[in-house]
């Protein structure tokens, strides 16, 4: 009976200092969170950060909202620019800060490089290596991937934010990019959902799920709503990705498949006056795959009109939704429902 209670009373001590130790760990830890916050400045939104990666300069510009609380995390957005648009230009195209303020997430710009004399169609123009496309970063095979990792890292070492909500939006070839990201960086970012463009890399070997939504006009001048054979002109190794070969619907269905969803067909169709959102939502990792088509729609989703200093407007219209619908909104209500941490829709 004495040998049964020294032994009790020793898990005892052992479970007591076991807690404390536990306990200081935690007490560290947020003493260490606390110095990281206290030293930490915003930093200004109209001037880029840039570090080195592979022998280039590569930059971001970053926009806290301003209802931000430094005390705890905030969701993070990675907004990306379309083909010769800079990150100050798609800031001010796309308005994403004022979802930024209401919703309280922080929003990173990231810029393409635009390389001179690189023998690009399009060359010395802001893009990105989405796999086929675009310009000088496609010619010269520039890891926009590794920089774009790297950052997301450097990002949620530095900055008060929940690694568990990153996600990727962009237009155009920023579209295409975000969705070359959620194939090689799926450990990463929780949901993507981008407009007016086609996945162009088809390497899924680092792929595991997460909610995808493309946003697309039937009426798009650019990455047709059918096919985007115009691309195919200029970029050979095009020709062999079928979504770009066939459209938008075409690529719904390729990411079915690679999110190994349920069904040979949509099971989800939520069709109004202007748009419709078609959706697999029985997918692994309990994730879904949208696409949004708007019925009137060209290349340029968002409200505000893009016809400021384009040099090739007259491919195409430039203009906005006048209203019609919230393109932000509508991603945003779309990727919120998802996090890292719960594998999982948010409540």
């Amino acid at each position: 009976m004495k040998h049964l209670n020294s032994v009790l009373v020793s898990m005892l001590l052992i479970s007591f200092c076991l807690a404390g130790c536990i306990e200081n760990e935690d007490s560290i830890n947020e003493v260490q969170q606390d110095q990281i916050l206290s030293d930490f400045v915003v930093p200004d939104p109209d001037v880029y950060q840039c570090f080195e990666f592979e022998g280039w300069d590569r930059c971001w510009l970053t926009y806290f909202p301003e209802n931000v609380n430094l005390s705890s995390k905030s969701p993070v957005i990675f907004e990306l620019h379309g083909w010769a648009a800079s990150s100050f230009e798609m800031r001010n195209y796309t308005s994403i800060t004022s979802l930024a303020d209401e919703v309280g997430a922080i929003v990173i710009h990231p810029e393409g490089l635009a390389i001179p004399n690189s023998g690009a169609f399009g060359e010395n123009q802001e893009s990105w290596n989405s796999g086929v496309c675009c310009g000088d970063a496609k010619a010269q095979d520039i890891n926009d991937s590794g920089f774009l990792i790297k950052l997301i890292n450097n990002i949620t070492e530095e900055y008060p934010v929940d690694e568990n909500r990153i996600y990727f939006t962009g237009w155009s070839n920023g579209c295409q990019m975000s969705q070359r990201m959620a194939l090689e960086a799926s450990h990463l970012i929780a949901a993507v959902a981008c407009t007016s463009g086609y996945l162009g890399f088809t390497d899924d070997s680092q792929y595991s799920p997460i909610p995808i939504m493309e946003m697309h006009g039937v009426l798009d001048e650019i990455a047709q709503y059918t096919n985007s054979g115009r691309l195919t002109f200029f970029e050979e190794d095009a020709r062999t990705i079928e979504a770009i070969q066939n459209g938008a619907v075409e690529n719904l269905y390729d990411w079915a498949a690679f999110n190994n969803c349920d069904g040979p067909i949509a099971d989800s169709n939520d069709p109004n006056a202007v748009y419709s959102i078609q959706r697999f939502t029985s997918c692994e990792n309990n994730t879904e795959v949208a696409l949004f088509t708007s019925y009137s729609g060209g290349h340029n989703l968002y409200v505000n009109d893009i016809c400021d200093d384009i040099s090739y407007d007259f491919v195409w219209s430039c203009l906005g939704n006048q209203g019609l619908y919230d393109t932000h909104g509508i991603m945003w209500d779309f990727m919120s429902r998802y996090s890292k941490e719960s594998g999982d829709e948010t409540e």
